[in-house]
Protein backbone atom coordinates (compact mmCIF):
# COMPACT_ATOMS: atom_id res chain seq x y z
CA UNK A 1 0.00 0.00 0.00
CA UNK A 2 1.37 3.22 -1.16
CA UNK A 3 1.98 5.69 1.66
CA UNK A 4 0.49 9.22 0.72
CA UNK A 5 0.76 12.73 2.10
CA UNK A 6 -1.56 15.64 1.11
CA UNK A 7 -0.44 19.11 2.05
CA UNK A 8 -3.17 21.74 2.04
CA UNK A 9 -4.00 24.82 3.88
CA UNK A 10 -6.69 23.24 6.35
CA UNK A 11 -8.73 26.59 5.73
CA UNK A 12 -8.75 26.21 1.85
CA UNK A 13 -11.60 23.99 1.32
CA UNK A 14 -14.01 24.99 3.56
CA UNK A 15 -15.72 27.49 1.52
CA UNK A 16 -16.97 27.19 -1.86
CA UNK A 17 -17.87 23.79 -1.47
CA UNK A 18 -13.97 23.20 -2.75
CA UNK A 19 -12.43 19.63 -1.19
CA UNK A 20 -10.56 20.10 2.15
CA UNK A 21 -7.84 18.10 3.26
CA UNK A 22 -10.17 15.61 5.65
CA UNK A 23 -12.15 14.77 2.80
CA UNK A 24 -9.35 14.21 0.10
CA UNK A 25 -7.51 11.97 2.65
CA UNK A 26 -10.54 9.79 2.66
CA UNK A 27 -11.01 10.16 -0.57
CA UNK A 28 -7.35 8.41 -1.19
CA UNK A 29 -8.02 6.20 1.81
CA UNK A 30 -10.72 4.23 -0.23
CA UNK A 31 -9.03 4.39 -3.41
CA UNK A 32 -6.29 2.46 -1.89
CA UNK A 33 -3.55 4.48 -0.60
CA UNK A 34 -2.49 5.50 3.11
CA UNK A 35 -3.16 8.51 3.09
CA UNK A 36 -2.12 10.63 5.59
CA UNK A 37 -3.52 14.87 5.84
CA UNK A 38 -0.83 17.56 7.06
CA UNK A 39 -1.92 20.82 7.27
CA UNK A 40 -0.02 24.00 6.57
CA UNK A 41 0.19 26.73 9.10
CA UNK A 42 1.22 29.96 7.16
CA UNK A 43 2.73 30.99 3.64
CA UNK A 44 5.78 28.75 2.82
CA UNK A 45 5.09 25.67 5.24
CA UNK A 46 4.04 23.74 2.40
CA UNK A 47 7.64 23.83 1.28
CA UNK A 48 8.84 22.59 4.48
CA UNK A 49 6.27 19.41 5.04
CA UNK A 50 6.92 18.33 1.81
CA UNK A 51 10.72 18.33 1.73
CA UNK A 52 9.97 16.63 5.49
CA UNK A 53 8.01 13.85 3.75
CA UNK A 54 10.37 13.27 0.87
CA UNK A 55 12.95 12.60 3.39
CA UNK A 56 10.76 10.17 5.30
CA UNK A 57 10.57 8.29 2.36
CA UNK A 58 6.88 8.62 1.53
CA UNK A 59 5.98 6.90 -1.60
CA UNK A 60 3.95 10.57 -3.24
CA UNK A 61 3.52 13.78 -1.80
CA UNK A 62 0.05 15.83 -2.95
CA UNK A 63 -0.82 19.15 -3.42
CA UNK A 64 -4.34 19.92 -2.57
CA UNK A 65 -5.55 23.47 -4.01
CA UNK A 66 -4.93 25.76 -6.57
CA UNK A 67 -1.22 27.06 -8.13
CA UNK A 68 -0.16 28.84 -5.27
CA UNK A 69 -0.28 25.33 -3.03
CA UNK A 70 1.35 23.55 -6.10
CA UNK A 71 4.23 25.76 -6.54
CA UNK A 72 5.40 25.72 -2.61
CA UNK A 73 4.76 21.81 -2.45
CA UNK A 74 6.93 21.61 -5.56
CA UNK A 75 9.49 23.37 -4.32
CA UNK A 76 10.33 21.19 -0.98
CA UNK A 77 10.50 18.19 -3.52
CA UNK A 78 12.63 19.32 -6.42
CA UNK A 79 15.59 17.41 -6.81
CA UNK A 80 14.40 14.51 -4.77
CA UNK A 81 13.17 11.25 -6.05
CA UNK A 82 9.77 11.85 -4.72
CA UNK A 83 6.63 12.63 -6.87
CA UNK A 84 4.35 15.43 -7.15
CA UNK A 85 0.62 14.64 -7.63
CA UNK A 86 -2.33 17.25 -7.85
CA UNK A 87 -5.74 17.74 -6.56
CA UNK A 88 -6.97 20.74 -7.89
CA UNK A 89 -8.99 22.79 -5.59
CA UNK A 90 -8.00 25.98 -6.33
CA UNK A 91 -9.49 28.81 -8.65
CA UNK A 92 -7.26 29.06 -11.26
CA UNK A 93 -5.54 25.33 -11.60
CA UNK A 94 -3.27 26.30 -14.63
CA UNK A 95 -0.57 23.53 -13.33
CA UNK A 96 -3.23 20.32 -12.68
CA UNK A 97 -4.95 21.17 -16.44
CA UNK A 98 -0.86 20.93 -17.80
CA UNK A 99 -0.99 17.40 -16.51
CA UNK A 100 -4.42 16.34 -17.46
CA UNK A 101 -6.10 16.62 -14.21
CA UNK A 102 -9.04 18.33 -14.96
CA UNK A 103 -11.37 17.50 -12.29
CA UNK A 104 -10.82 15.73 -8.90
CA UNK A 105 -11.80 12.57 -10.47
CA UNK A 106 -9.14 13.05 -13.09
CA UNK A 107 -6.65 13.55 -10.38
CA UNK A 108 -8.07 10.57 -8.34
CA UNK A 109 -7.39 8.50 -11.46
CA UNK A 110 -4.09 9.75 -12.16
CA UNK A 111 -2.71 9.09 -8.89
CA UNK A 112 -4.10 5.42 -8.44
CA UNK A 113 -3.40 4.75 -12.68
CA UNK A 114 -0.54 7.11 -13.97
CA UNK A 115 3.01 7.15 -14.27
CA UNK A 116 5.99 9.41 -12.81
CA UNK A 117 6.90 12.19 -15.56
CA UNK A 118 10.39 13.72 -15.56
CA UNK A 119 9.61 17.15 -15.85
CA UNK A 120 11.90 20.44 -15.62
CA UNK A 121 11.50 23.27 -13.41
CA UNK A 122 12.07 26.84 -13.72
CA UNK A 123 13.89 30.14 -11.60
CA UNK A 124 13.69 33.15 -11.00
CA UNK A 125 16.98 35.31 -9.93
CA UNK A 126 17.41 31.56 -8.35
CA UNK A 127 13.61 31.53 -6.91
CA UNK A 128 11.99 28.55 -7.92
CA UNK A 129 8.70 28.16 -10.26
CA UNK A 130 7.50 25.08 -11.92
CA UNK A 131 4.76 26.48 -14.24
CA UNK A 132 5.11 29.70 -15.57
CA UNK A 133 6.53 33.43 -14.90
CA UNK A 134 4.48 36.35 -15.91
CA UNK A 135 5.84 40.20 -16.20
CA UNK A 136 4.51 43.48 -17.20
CA UNK A 137 0.45 43.72 -17.47
CA UNK A 138 0.47 39.66 -16.71
CA UNK A 139 1.67 40.41 -13.26
CA UNK A 140 -0.15 43.43 -12.66
CA UNK A 141 -3.07 41.19 -13.74
CA UNK A 142 -2.12 38.86 -11.02
CA UNK A 143 -2.41 41.50 -8.23
CA UNK A 144 -5.54 42.55 -9.51
CA UNK A 145 -7.46 39.66 -9.76
CA UNK A 146 -6.30 38.51 -6.11
CA UNK A 147 -8.16 41.34 -4.75
CA UNK A 148 -11.17 40.31 -6.61
CA UNK A 149 -13.97 38.18 -5.22
CA UNK A 150 -13.02 34.35 -5.09
CA UNK A 151 -16.49 33.72 -5.98
CA UNK A 152 -15.64 34.35 -9.60
CA UNK A 153 -13.50 31.90 -9.72
CA UNK A 154 -11.53 31.75 -12.77
CA UNK A 155 -13.15 34.92 -14.38
CA UNK A 156 -11.35 37.22 -11.74
CA UNK A 157 -8.68 36.56 -14.28
CA UNK A 158 -11.09 37.62 -17.20
CA UNK A 159 -12.48 40.83 -15.48
CA UNK A 160 -8.99 41.64 -13.85
CA UNK A 161 -7.05 41.65 -17.33
CA UNK A 162 -9.64 43.27 -19.38
CA UNK A 163 -9.28 46.39 -16.34
CA UNK A 164 -5.44 46.33 -16.65
CA UNK A 165 -5.25 46.33 -19.93
CA UNK A 166 -7.44 49.26 -20.58
CA UNK A 167 -5.17 51.52 -18.53
CA UNK A 168 -1.68 49.87 -18.74
CA UNK A 169 0.94 50.77 -21.66
CA UNK A 170 3.36 48.98 -20.60
CA UNK A 171 7.06 50.25 -20.45
CA UNK A 172 10.36 49.96 -21.34
CA UNK A 173 12.54 46.58 -21.50
CA UNK A 174 15.38 45.21 -23.26
CA UNK A 175 15.98 41.28 -23.49
CA UNK A 176 18.51 38.90 -24.17
CA UNK A 177 17.11 35.09 -25.27
CA UNK A 178 19.52 32.41 -25.36
CA UNK A 179 17.94 30.11 -27.77
CA UNK A 180 20.81 28.31 -28.58
CA UNK A 181 24.25 27.43 -28.31
CA UNK A 182 25.17 30.34 -30.80
CA UNK A 183 21.87 31.73 -30.64
CA UNK A 184 21.12 34.96 -28.58
CA UNK A 185 17.93 37.06 -29.41
CA UNK A 186 18.38 40.82 -28.57
CA UNK A 187 15.21 42.83 -28.97
CA UNK A 188 14.13 46.68 -26.87
CA UNK A 189 10.95 48.19 -26.96
CA UNK A 190 8.23 49.24 -24.77
CA UNK A 191 6.27 46.18 -24.20
CA UNK A 192 3.19 44.98 -22.39
CA UNK A 193 3.03 41.73 -21.54
CA UNK A 194 5.52 38.65 -21.18
CA UNK A 195 4.30 35.19 -20.36
CA UNK A 196 7.63 32.71 -19.72
CA UNK A 197 6.43 29.18 -19.77
CA UNK A 198 7.05 25.78 -18.81
CA UNK A 199 3.73 24.63 -18.86
CA UNK A 200 1.15 26.22 -21.13
CA UNK A 201 -1.42 27.45 -18.78
CA UNK A 202 -1.93 30.55 -16.93
CA UNK A 203 -4.50 32.63 -15.12
CA UNK A 204 -6.96 30.60 -14.92
CA UNK A 205 -6.61 28.63 -18.00
CA UNK A 206 -5.03 31.41 -20.38
CA UNK A 207 -2.57 29.64 -23.43
CA UNK A 208 0.14 32.14 -24.66
CA UNK A 209 2.46 29.03 -25.73
CA UNK A 210 0.40 26.53 -26.98
CA UNK A 211 3.61 24.60 -27.84
CA UNK A 212 5.13 24.59 -23.99
CA UNK A 213 5.94 21.55 -22.62
CA UNK A 214 6.95 21.07 -19.08
CA UNK A 215 9.51 18.44 -20.05
CA UNK A 216 11.44 19.66 -23.15
CA UNK A 217 13.99 21.24 -21.36
CA UNK A 218 12.92 24.76 -22.95
CA UNK A 219 10.76 27.86 -21.60
CA UNK A 220 8.86 29.24 -24.02
CA UNK A 221 8.98 33.42 -24.25
CA UNK A 222 5.88 35.26 -25.39
CA UNK A 223 6.54 38.56 -25.62
CA UNK A 224 3.96 41.03 -26.57
CA UNK A 225 4.95 44.79 -27.30
CA UNK A 226 2.90 47.75 -26.65
CA UNK A 227 -0.64 47.69 -28.89
CA UNK A 228 -3.64 49.12 -28.31
CA UNK A 229 -5.70 47.82 -25.59
CA UNK A 230 -8.63 46.88 -28.09
CA UNK A 231 -6.44 44.81 -29.94
CA UNK A 232 -4.95 43.48 -26.66
CA UNK A 233 -8.26 42.18 -26.01
CA UNK A 234 -9.05 40.56 -29.25
CA UNK A 235 -6.36 38.99 -28.87
CA UNK A 236 -7.53 37.17 -25.45
CA UNK A 237 -10.10 35.07 -26.52
CA UNK A 238 -8.10 33.10 -28.60
CA UNK A 239 -5.66 32.73 -26.20
CA UNK A 240 -7.98 31.26 -24.23
CA UNK A 241 -9.21 28.98 -26.26
CA UNK A 242 -5.10 27.80 -27.06
CA UNK A 243 -5.08 29.25 -30.49
CA UNK A 244 -1.89 30.41 -31.87
CA UNK A 245 -2.35 34.77 -31.51
CA UNK A 246 -1.04 36.23 -34.91
CA UNK A 247 -0.06 39.69 -34.79
CA UNK A 248 3.07 41.22 -35.51
CA UNK A 249 3.85 42.57 -32.02
CA UNK A 250 3.12 38.97 -30.53
CA UNK A 251 6.42 36.67 -30.83
CA UNK A 252 6.97 33.28 -29.45
CA UNK A 253 10.71 31.75 -28.95
CA UNK A 254 11.72 28.38 -27.05
CA UNK A 255 14.71 29.52 -24.08
CA UNK A 256 16.64 28.38 -21.96
CA UNK A 257 17.53 31.17 -20.65
CA UNK A 258 16.49 35.28 -20.78
CA UNK A 259 17.67 37.88 -19.08
CA UNK A 260 15.70 41.48 -19.18
CA UNK A 261 16.27 45.05 -17.91
CA UNK A 262 14.10 47.00 -16.22
CA UNK A 263 14.76 50.87 -15.67
CA UNK A 264 11.52 50.81 -13.26
CA UNK A 265 9.85 48.38 -10.84
CA UNK A 266 7.68 46.01 -12.72
CA UNK A 267 5.13 43.90 -12.07
CA UNK A 268 5.56 40.27 -12.24
CA UNK A 269 4.06 36.60 -10.58
CA UNK A 270 5.42 33.03 -9.94
CA UNK A 271 3.43 30.30 -10.70
CA UNK A 272 0.46 32.94 -9.89
CA UNK A 273 1.68 34.32 -6.76
CA UNK A 274 2.18 38.43 -7.42
CA UNK A 275 4.83 41.18 -6.61
CA UNK A 276 7.05 43.85 -8.17
CA UNK A 277 10.60 43.51 -9.21
CA UNK A 278 12.78 46.09 -8.40
CA UNK A 279 14.79 47.92 -11.51
CA UNK A 280 17.75 46.16 -12.84
CA UNK A 281 18.95 43.31 -14.57
CA UNK A 282 16.86 39.71 -13.44
CA UNK A 283 17.79 36.35 -15.02
CA UNK A 284 15.32 33.54 -15.68
CA UNK A 285 16.61 29.74 -16.31
CA UNK A 286 15.77 26.49 -17.00
CA UNK A 287 16.74 23.57 -14.39
CA UNK A 288 16.41 20.51 -16.83
CA UNK A 289 14.37 17.42 -15.47
CA UNK A 290 14.62 18.47 -11.68
CA UNK A 291 11.21 17.20 -10.60
CA UNK A 292 9.11 13.98 -10.75
CA UNK A 293 5.09 14.38 -11.34
CA UNK A 294 2.42 12.08 -11.36
CA UNK A 295 0.61 12.31 -14.68
CA UNK A 296 -1.86 9.75 -16.54
CA UNK A 297 -0.41 6.83 -17.77
CA UNK A 298 -1.07 8.13 -21.58
CA UNK A 299 0.07 11.44 -21.41
CA UNK A 300 1.12 13.99 -23.76
CA UNK A 301 0.93 17.83 -23.63
CA UNK A 302 -0.79 17.45 -27.18
CA UNK A 303 -3.89 15.32 -25.70
CA UNK A 304 -3.98 17.91 -22.98
CA UNK A 305 -4.44 20.95 -25.42
CA UNK A 306 -7.17 18.78 -26.90
CA UNK A 307 -9.15 18.26 -24.24
CA UNK A 308 -9.19 21.73 -23.52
Amino acid sequence: MQHVVIIANPFAGTQRGRLDGTAACELLSEAGFKAEFRPTKEPGHATELASQAAAEGVDLVVSLGGDGTVHEVAKGLAGTETPLGVLPSGSGNDFARAVGCFTVEDAVHTLCTGRDGIFDTASLDGEFFINTLGLLASGLISVRSAQLWRWLGHWRYTAASAITLLSYFGQEIHWRLHCGEDLVLDQKGRYLLAEICNAPFTGGGFCFTPEARPDDGLLDACLIKRIAPWTAMSHLPRAKSGEPMQHAAISVSPCTRLEFTVDKPVGFHRDGEAGFLAAGTHVVQIEKQSIRVRVPAGWTKDSTLETT
